[in-house]
């Protein structure tokens, strides 16, 4: 799945949930670069905070190489594939506290394009059904747009 003009998407809800994960850490890499994030497109703000353009590089860097399988595995369900996109879910290490107590990170992608949709903490997973519901509304609404 070689990319070469990729195109990142982020559901709007996910700006929400990161607010909420922000919250829980007083790390500066949490903060963006830049006071007025608002004012710049999905991408923009995703290079504008640490961590954030960190999970960016590693899911295009992964499709790139065609190596995402080892980041990314594919979710149990896969509802989408017939419209080409597939759901991924990754963890990511924050503070110290490995992949296992860090963020969780819901996306699709397809041939070209990615979409973020959903980004909690470990915490905020506890009941994995009502979570898949959440983010799999959520792709559906993005994707029959």
């Amino acid at each position: 799945m070689k990319t070469t003009n990729t195109s990142i998407n982020v559901h709007p809800q996910f700006w929400k949930d990161w607010k909420t994960v922000k919250k829980r850490f007083k790390s500066t890499l949490f903060r963006p670069i830049l006071s007025d994030v608002d004012n710049y497109n999905d991408e923009e703000r995703l290079e504008l905070t640490p961590h954030l353009k960190a999970i960016k590089n590693i899911v295009l860097n992964t499709m790139n190489e065609e190596i995402i399988d080892s980041i990314a595995p594919k979710h149990s369900r896969q509802p989408f594939l017939s419209s080409g996109w597939v759901i991924r879910k990754m963890r990511y290490a924050i503070n110290n506290r490995g992949k296992r107590g860090g963020l969780r990170i819901i996306f699709c992608i397809n041939e070209k394009d990615i979409l973020f949709v959903f980004i909690a903490t470990k915490n905020d997973c506890d009941d994995e059904r009502k979570l898949e519901k959440v983010f799999l509304k959520r792709i559906n609404e993005y994707i029959s747009i």
